[in-house]
């Protein structure tokens, strides 16, 4: 299996290719959006984003995800795996106005005190870990930097993604990356149905409300799990 340390490095060179090509996400990621900012419409117990917020993105990439918030004045940070990735995180930010600080940290490692956030966001990050013990370590962790009452925005590939039907089968959820992209070779925990993401959370945080969005463009069939949950009072 691919180390952590290797996967950043891959991820850096992607980050910075599209970098300098100016062809990079520049925009929040419309589902999160919906949950968190119009969460009236869709969700059993809505959230109510405040500027009193301290909100935290893991897989930071291009702060694109950070925007709203601190455009209403949230306290935000982000955290991803590679020094250069956080350097290209940082250069965005400052060019697009967004205050937010930015540290070397992954899933099972936040550089953060205990009870620390409002919200954290966990976008396309999750899938990462390569074992159920690692991605229990990382919801764990989540749940550690979180307050009691903060909420956890998570997102992550569904079975009809390309991403999963291009996987090779490895066994208890893990999958090998195959003929997609430059994450070829990476192992990665897919949760194959919401309800095993429904199960998982369940284990660590409360008010678990899980959807799917599934999308069929001309050339990718994107598929995602998501869910807004809570850590206990």
């Amino acid at each position: 299996m691919r180390s952590d340390l290797s996967q950043g490095k891959e991820w850096a060179e992607e980050i910075n290719k599209q970098l300098r090509s100016g062809q990079y996400p520049k925009w929040p990621n419309e589902i999160m959006l919906k949950l968190i900012f119009g969460g009236e419409n869709y969700l059993s117990k809505p959230l109510h984003p405040s500027k009193a917020w301290r909100v935290l993105d893991v897989g930071c990439f291009f702060a694109n995800n950070i925007l709203p918030f601190s455009e209403i004045g949230c306290e935000c940070h982000g955290v991803d795996i590679d020094p250069k990735i956080i350097q290209t995180a940082e250069i965005v930010a400052k060019e697009r106005g967004i205050n937010a600080q930015f540290q070397v940290g992954h899933n099972r490692s936040l550089p953060y005190p205990d009870q620390h956030f409002d919200m954290l966001l966990s976008i396309g990050t999750i899938h990462y870990e390569q074992s159920e013990d690692l991605m229990m370590d990382a919801l764990m962790e989540f749940n550690r930097v979180l307050k009691p009452g903060g909420s956890l925005c998570i997102m992550t590939t569904g079975r009809e993604h390309d991403l999963y039907l291009k996987a090779k089968v490895m066994g208890g959820h893990r999958y090998r990356i195959n003929d997609f992209d430059f994450r070829d070779d990476n192992v990665f925990f897919f949760f194959d149905t919401e309800k095993y993401l429904e199960y998982y959370l369940n284990k660590v945080f409360h008010d678990v409300e899980v959807g799917r969005v599934t999308q069929r463009l001309m050339n990718l069939t994107v598929d995602q799990y998501v869910s807004i949950c809570t850590k206990e009072q």
